[in-house]
């Protein structure tokens, strides 16, 4: 096959890469969020999600927050900062981790698939904690899954720790 006739097949087959893997349930690890990982430009993680981003720098110009809309089943929203680079993703639906917690899980099971975590209350959400795995290996990429009043997971993250530790995004 001629190099002209198989770049249109090549680029299919990217797209369908990228565009599979922003699909629910997203897949998060200490190693990554779907393939993405901190310092991964915005124009990276677009690619590699398969969607748009549009960070808005509106409130900080270091900071930049792109919501994660128009993928079925997934909604949040990702953080780049400096210069454009990923930083961290909150998902509020559609996201499991490599142990099985998703949104939706019992703190009995978040205890039972990270058993030393550490923890801390939300700075604003009245009753909901925030609990912190992170990457024993270089670099220290953190996972936070917050625990409502409920005692259910509403939300995973994923990226540097000064990123998940945010409680306000770019505010």
């Amino acid at each position: 096959m001629r190099a002209s006739a198989l770049a249109p097949v090549l680029m299919l087959a990217v797209a369908g890469t990228a565009v599979a893997a922003l699909r629910a349930p997203v897949q998060v690890s200490l190693g990554g969020a779907a393939g993405a990982r901190p310092g991964m430009s915005v124009a990276a993680v677009s690619a590699r999600w398969g969607i748009r981003l549009r960070p808005d720098y509106e409130v900080r110009p270091t900071c930049g927050e792109a919501q994660i809309k128009g993928v079925a089943g997934v909604a949040g929203h990702a953080i780049f900062m400096p210069r454009g680079r990923f930083a961290v993703v909150f998902l509020r639906r559609g996201a499991v981790t490599d142990r099985g917690i998703r949104i939706g899980s019992t703190l009995v099971e978040v205890r039972r698939a990270y058993p030393s975590l550490a923890t801390r209350p939300h700075m604003f959400l009245h009753g909901t904690r925030e609990y912190f795995a992170r990457r024993a290996a270089a670099p220290h990429w953190e996972l936070r899954i917050d625990v409502g009043p409920l005692r259910r997971v509403t939300q995973i993250a994923f990226g540097t720790r000064a990123a998940v530790r945010l409680d306000e995004a770019c505010a």
